[in-house]
């Protein structure tokens, strides 16, 4: 299977890494020169120009090609690309980084007028993805959800006195209704045996329903933020980017929410686009500007500027001065466990809630409904529809012969969640919620 990619910037590079690690025939269309160099390392072809003329689409194989990715820096040039990509009879997604191109609720027939499949905001993917977690996940852990919301996948780093901790695998009771999935380890992948254990400053992957979920914070030594029964009403955050501007938005009616701008341009702007947020011009880093506006009190306070530093520095500042939880956007996967141990409760990253996405709709299939990436892209979640061509209907779980590295971690069936044990017969229908190392993809893909 073939894909073209338009763009080889940081979410072009991680796409095109992910899907040839999966086996994916993958063509990039550049201009810049550097960004070409380092994507001739995947040792895909690589055409050098502009992604929107259609002898570049050509040379990259586009007649052949099944889906067409467009995440150019330039909104216009993802359009045009879709567009001409289009007439070739493709799959098209574009990335539109402007949200003046997106109506609310998005209008899919403009979009499609213009030969676009599939629109993603990233602004909004990661707004609406920090809007979730703070409204469903008092823990305030990365999360996903599959199988329409009744299995959750989280991401989680248990704390120093967890019972689990140093225990072996086969002797943890977990609440019915979760399982563990993964251990992290630096940047290892574990898919756990009855022998493993989890040791200190591991990250753990539990799949599971919420509420069962929610019952592992005890095991795991996780420090519930705010009352499970009664959702956040304090909200404050640092920037009025684009990110920034779309979570007040999305929370402020329920919510009460505080916005910090340096910039006056910025700040005035934010608040006529927003009806009940207070736009408070300042430094997110003052310490006296943070306490007259009441930070002690809040119930999370998000680092969503334009600059990674300022959003660490200032949600380290307000977790410091009483701020019940804090969340920073930040551009480094690999600060994620370090934010972790200085008291910064979530770090995420915009740019992986967009690949993630992408991803999600390149591989959506009447077989493969859901993804997610984990792991700087060395591990994967999916959600896999058994069908009656499926090598694994009708089989117990100890018969199918899973590849190494993955797991069957949990199945929606009639509305019901089971976390499956060797004697669970796999049927005609089931969402299974794999987990897997990217190397297993391809022979899970043909197995179901």
């Amino acid at each position: 299977m073939s894909v073209v990619i338009a763009g080889a910037g940081e979410v072009g590079y991680y796409i095109a890494r992910s899907l040839y690690s999966e086996g994916y025939e993958v063509a990039i269309i550049e201009s810049d020169e550097a960004a070409a160099n380092r994507a001739e390392s995947l040792d895909a072809l690589v055409v050098r120009g502009n992604a929107a003329a259609s002898a570049n689409l050509e040379e990259a194989g586009i007649r052949e090609a099944k889906n067409f990715i467009a995440v150019t820096g330039t909104d216009e040039v993802n359009m045009v690309a879709c567009s001409i990509a289009k007439s070739y009879g493709v799959r098209t997604i574009a990335r539109i980084n402007h949200t003046d191109y997106i109506d609310r609720p998005v209008s899919l027939d403009k979009f499609k007028l213009l030969g676009i499949d599939v629109a993603i905001c990233p602004d909004l993917v990661a707004a609406t993805k920090i809007v979730r977690i703070l409204t469903s996940t008092p823990a305030l852990v990365e999360s996903d959800v599959f199988a329409k919301g009744k299995i959750k996948v989280v991401q989680v780093s248990p704390g120093e006195n967890a019972p689990v901790l140093e225990q072996p695998i086969r002797d943890i009771y977990w609440p019915k209704g979760a399982n563990l999935a993964a251990i992290f380890r630096k940047s290892d992948v574990i898919v756990p045996q009855g022998n493993d254990s989890i040791q200190h400053g591991d990250r753990v992957v539990i799949v599971g329903t919420d509420s069962a979920i929610r019952q592992t914070k005890d095991l795991l030594d996780i420090r519930v933020k705010w009352d499970e029964d009664s959702p956040i009403s304090k909200v404050m955050i640092a920037g009025a980017t684009r990110i920034g501007v779309n979570i007040a938005k999305l929370m402020e009616r329920d919510v009460d929410i505080s916005l910090i701008e340096s910039d006056r341009q910025l700040a005035e702007e934010a608040s006529a686009q927003l009806s009940s947020t207070l736009v408070i011009r300042g430094e997110p880093t003052d310490r006296e500007l943070l306490l007259d506006e009441g930070v002690a009190s809040v119930d999370a306070f998000i680092g969503a500027t334009g600059a990674q530093g300022k959003n660490i520095l200032s949600c380290f500042l307000a977790g410091k001065l009483g701020a019940h939880s804090t969340i920073a956007l930040i551009d480094q996967l690999e600060l994620v466990d370090l934010l972790n141990d200085v008291g910064i409760d979530l770090a995420t990253s915009p740019r992986i809630s967009t690949v993630n996405t992408i991803l999600q709709y390149a591989h959506q299939s009447e077989d493969l409904v859901s993804l997610a990436v984990m792991q700087q892209g060395e591990a994967r979640v999916l959600e896999l529809v058994v069908t009656s061509k499926s090598k694994v209907a009708g089989k117990p779980l100890r018969k199918i012969g899973m590849p190494p590295n993955s797991i069957i971690a949990a199945i929606a069936r009639d509305g019901m969640t089971i976390i499956p044990h060797g004697e669970t017969k796999i049927e005609v229908g089931d969402n299974a919620v794999v987990f897997a190392r990217t190397e297993s993809i391809p022979k899970l893909k043909k197995m179901f």
